[in-house]
């Protein structure tokens, strides 16, 4: 039950951060969406800067989640694990763009939370890496490969660029042939 409370903060907090940012994440703005007191809130948490810093972990598990399984180290088809990189981004399932840019945003504001996003986009950078090693590329051009790769959808995200699920799969193939120097 108390997991499951703070959970509740937790997502209500998510949603705040991406529709109006840190700013509008505050423990009375919350407490009268969820109808309770700002006491209750102090009970799961003790402070708003404990909340951030549980907002700042779920946005690294929430959108890493997808990431660390497809370049779990026991996979080896890259081929495989690329197509369901570019899908989990072009379906926007587990892992939210909106989550992302917000974090980024925030990140703009606080020396913390820019640690922590670079932090996380070295693992992921790695974890893409992974993915181009399972390719057949090694080395410096694996890395670059894999920050390319990334820098690119990060990119796409913070340019708002809005395509249908149609166009970017349609493009995917020539995403693929750009990024992995083949069609896949």
């Amino acid at each position: 039950m108390v997991k499951r409370v703070r959970d509740d903060w937790v997502e209500l907090a998510r949603e705040m951060l991406i529709r109006g940012g840190v700013e509008a994440v505050t423990v009375q703005s919350i407490s009268r969406k969820l109808g309770v007191t700002r006491g209750g809130f102090y009970g799961y948490f003790g402070s708003r800067d404990a909340l951030l810093q549980r907002l700042l972990q779920d946005w690294q598990d929430v959108n890493t989640r997808a990431l660390r399984r497809i370049a779990a180290p026991g996979r080896k088809d890259g081929e495989a694990q690329f197509k369901e990189l570019v899908d989990m981004w072009i379906e926007d399932e587990d892992y939210s763009p909106e989550y992302d840019s917000a974090v980024r945003d925030w990140a703009r504001r606080s020396a913390e939370v820019a640690q922590t996003v670079h932090r996380v986009d070295k693992e992921r950078i790695r974890l893409v890496q992974r993915i181009f090693h399972n390719l057949g590329v090694r080395g410096l051009e694996a890395h670059i490969r894999a920050r390319i790769t990334y820098y690119h959808q990060v990119g796409y995200y913070a340019l708002a660029v809005h395509e249908s699920r149609l166009t970017r799969h349609r493009l995917s193939s020539m995403y693929s042939l750009t990024l992995l120097g083949r069609k896949i």
